[in-house]
């Protein structure tokens, strides 16, 4: 039975802080999946994208890159991998994995659906793949999505990588296609993109695994209930199986919301909770204080936490942390706590209904509309 690793959105090369620290981790989680893939003696690797932060990555990032794909290279173990918006090359670039063909990485559909047709585990496998295509080369994508499913019959395994957002696993107005666009006769298709796990089977097994490490705060709340992962697959008769095996390297990051006058043992708090699990990093605290305490002073009362750190800390005037009911709330609700202007908040939400259409001139004349309000209601 054929066996593969899945992992995805890497960014190689990334630094954030402008500390070393922070680069490393992204190493850390590279090298840590590597690990995982040889450790469940997998025949091939899949890379669905963003590899490196940067189509021209430095050295460094190569360099790790590299030692990487030795280790998978005294096993004979091939991988393959397509381009994310992050590591897609310009027009006459030259893609930085591909420097690395003798070692078995495969950089496949830059510009066109590509695949090839490999034997393991005594059955045949088709891999094939379609780099990120957006703005222009959208209406290109769904071309390529339906050369991938009119693929001559008599290949039951097929795994098929693009790096796309996808409604309904993301917000349809920044999705680039829709669920019934991919190529559904596949047995998997691997998703990169989305930096937090997302599966389901609609005919095949649909999978983004996420990225390997927290790249922005967005991520926490994800990373605190499932964590950071690759997908172990098992392929056979054209059935696909997924497991998940958790990456240990991860640095922790906390989000703490708090006021001037409690944010330090808000701090103290989110600390205590982090789990150790054998992970000896630093958490990373990203601290957003409402009420009036200058920068200053923040940052000299959270040079106390040695064993932490933190990006720059935000601080909203405002004396009190919006609080919105979830079971309740809608968008309106959200506006409102974040522009306090109830007129901002009606234009905020008809833009929305008019974006949704791509209504430029709807947009314009409500803008308009608000700008006559506000000069109506301005003394002489």
């Amino acid at each position: 039975m054929p066996r593969f690793m899945h992992f995805s959105d890497t960014h190689i090369g990334y630094r954030s802080l402008v500390i070393e620290e922070r680069e490393q981790d992204f190493y850390d989680a590279f090298h840590e999946a590597i690990d995982i893939a040889l450790e469940n003696s997998v025949d091939f690797v899949i890379h669905t994208g963003d590899l490196f932060d940067t189509w021209i990555p430095g050295n460094r990032a190569i360099k790790e890159f590299r030692n990487g794909i030795m280790k998978l290279n005294t096993k004979n173990i091939p991988f393959f991998s397509i381009f994310g918006d992050h590591d897609r090359p310009r027009r006459n670039g030259e893609p930085a994995a591909g420097i690395f063909d003798f070692l078995g990485v495969h950089a496949m559909g830059r510009d066109q659906f590509e695949y090839t047709v490999r034997r393991f585990g005594g059955e045949d496998v088709l891999i094939g793949g379609i780099s990120n295509m957006k703005g222009y080369m959208k209406p290109r994508l769904m071309e390529e999505y339906r050369k991938a499913d009119g693929i001559e019959e008599g290949y039951k395994n097929r795994v098929i990588m693009s790096h796309q957002a996808i409604d309904p696993f993301f917000v349809p107005e920044q999705c680039e296609a829709k669920l019934n666009d991919l190529p559904l006769k596949s047995s998997y298709i691997a998703m990169g993109h989305l930096h937090d796990f997302m599966e389901r089977r609609a005919g095949p097994l649909i999978s983004y695994a996420g990225s390997t490490e927290i790249k922005s705060e967005n991520e926490i709340n994800g990373f605190r209930k499932q964590g950071k992962s690759v997908n172990i697959v098992d392929i056979s008769n054209g059935n696909a199986d997924l497991t998940r095996i958790r990456l240990k390297s991860v640095r922790p990051q906390l989000k703490v919301q708090s006021d001037a006058e409690s944010y330090i043992d808000d701090i103290r708090r989110s600390i205590s909770s982090v789990k150790n699990d054998g992970n000896e990093k630093r958490p990373l605290i990203s601290l957003e204080i409402h009420g009036d305490i200058s920068m200053e002073t923040v940052m000299q009362e959270i040079s106390q936490f040695d064993n932490v750190i933190f990006s720059r800390p935000k601080i909203k005037k405002d004396a009190t942390i919006p609080t919105i009911r979830t079971d309740s709330a809608d968008l309106r609700d959200y506006f409102s706590a974040y522009l306090k202007d109830e007129r901002l908040a009606d234009l905020a939400i008809k833009i929305m209904k008019h974006t949704k259409s791509s209504d430029l001139e709807g947009i314009m004349k409500e803008i308009e509309v608000l700008y006559i309000d506000n000069r109506q209601d301005t003394p002489d």
